[in-house]
Formats: structure tokens, sequence, C-alpha cells
């Protein structure tokens, strides 16, 4: 596996993507992901007097989540999970905006854990919001406590490029298997694949013994045979939701 050239390829291919346009006194950067509506995600930046450069969305994707009748009430398991996903990417929900600031040399850090938080949040969504006891990434920490698998959640790993990834569990390496990263995902699109395989490659260039990445998914909402394609061409395992009791998958978790 060249990863060297993985990174390559994929820098190409973002650099290619991403295109610029002004917006008043902002810089309206479109990125080549999209949202569950299939709108390409936008970010607008502007730099102030001092230099720091403020990053936001503009209340694009948690005011589309609230008109989709989801509510964040303080106190609410979806407010805990907004407030979650924004202290694991360090970014800011201020008035619906997700929201954060660099400086010009972590500007491309920041503007890649702003996506990744973009693309979080948006998974946040759920057809029938009345009809959900649980999120699903809950759901996935319920099955892995009922087989006694043993995991830590929320691990930040440093890639090649500066860039902390987020991956929802970790699980130890033992005598029979190397450790194992997983995460878990409500709705999985392209944009979600991409940005998951950029973050993977890029921890793989940092560490030697990162091991094996496995990405679990909600099979109720429709993911495609070429998203779960580009997941086996890099060698990462893919496990639907509905058929986690299989023995098979239940494998890939168990020590």
């Amino acid at each position: 596996m060249d990863i060297q050239k993985m990174i390559s390829d994929y820098t190409a291919w973002l650099r290619k993507e991403i295109t610029t346009a002004a917006f008043g006194e902002y810089a309206e950067l479109t990125t080549p992901y999209m949202d569950r509506f299939n709108d390409y995600l936008q970010i607008y930046v502007k730099q102030d007097a001092n230099g720091i450069i403020t990053l936001t969305d503009d209340g694009y994707i948690v005011g589309n989540l609230i008109s989709s009748g989801m509510k964040f009430n303080k106190g609410s398991s979806r407010r805990k999970a907004l407030d979650k996903i924004a202290m694991n990417f360090n970014v800011s929900i201020v008035d619906e905006a997700i929201t954060t600031t660099a400086s010009v040399h972590n500007f491309p850090q920041k503007k890649h854990m702003m996506v990744q938080a973009m693309l979080a949040v948006d998974d946040l969504y759920v057809a029938s919001p009345e009809n959900i006891k649980e999120l699903f990434l809950e759901d996935v920490e319920t099955y892995f406590n009922a087989n006694e698998i043993y995991f830590s959640k929320d691990l930040s790993l440093l890639g090649k490029s500066g860039t902390l990834h987020n991956y929802d569990f970790h699980f130890q390496r033992t005598r029979e298997k190397p450790q194992r990263f997983c995460k878990g995902f409500n709705r999985l699109n392209r944009s979600k694949r991409d940005s998951t395989l950029f973050s993977w490659i890029d921890t793989l260039e940092k560490r030697e013994d990162a091991g094996e990445l496995i990405v679990i998914y909600n099979d109720d909402n429709a993911v495609t045979d070429e998203v779960l394609a580009g997941f086996g061409n890099y060698g990462i395992k893919t496990v639907p939701f509905s058929e986690r009791e299989e023995t098979g998958y239940l494998g890939l978790f168990a020590a």
C-alpha cells in the first residue's frame, strides 16, 4: 500500500475541487463534501485586522436540522450530542452557527476540523425523531456493552499533516489482534467516506502501529455499493448495524 501516493492523490483532488467566491466581507469556500441533501458544504471565512481568521457555516447545518423537526433543548440527549461534537472538533455553536477561529499557520487544520464537525452534526439527522429512542452511537455503545466488548471512546490522533483526527471507539491490541479504531455513521455517504479515508491515511502516515479501522453504519439509511467499495479498497472493514450480531462482524471488535 503506497500511503504517500494516497495522500498526494487526495490532496490534489481536494485542492482541485475547492472553489472560492467573495461574499460581502467573507470569502465563501465551497468544499467537495456534501450534506444529506447532496449540497456542497460551504464555509465563510474572514480575517480581522489582528490576523485572526473566523470560520463559520452561518447556521446552515444546525438550522436545517431544526427546520427538519429536531430540537436541541438544553439538557436533552441531542443537545448533549451537539455539544460533544463541538468539543471533539474544537468548534463552537453560536446562535446555531458552527464557528471556529484560526491563524494563518493552522488554518488548514482548522478548516479540516470545521468540515468534520459539520459532517458529524449533519449526521445527527434522523427521519422520524419522535420514534428514535437513542442516537446511533449510543446504540453502538449498547451493542458493545451487551457483548462485553471493552473499549475507550472519543480518541483523537495526530496525523502527519498536523491535523487531529477523532475516532469514536478504540479497542486495545491483544495477542491475536492489532489495536482497532472504529467510526460510526448514522448516515454514510460519499463525503463522509472521503473525509474518513483522508483521516485514516493521514493517521497511518504518522503512526506505524496504527492498526486497523472499522466503520459501523446504520443500514436503515441507504448506503451505495460505491461508498462501501471505497473503504474496501483501502483495507477498511465495514459493518452494517443490522447484521452486527453475526459472528464474522462480532469477531472484528471482540478481543
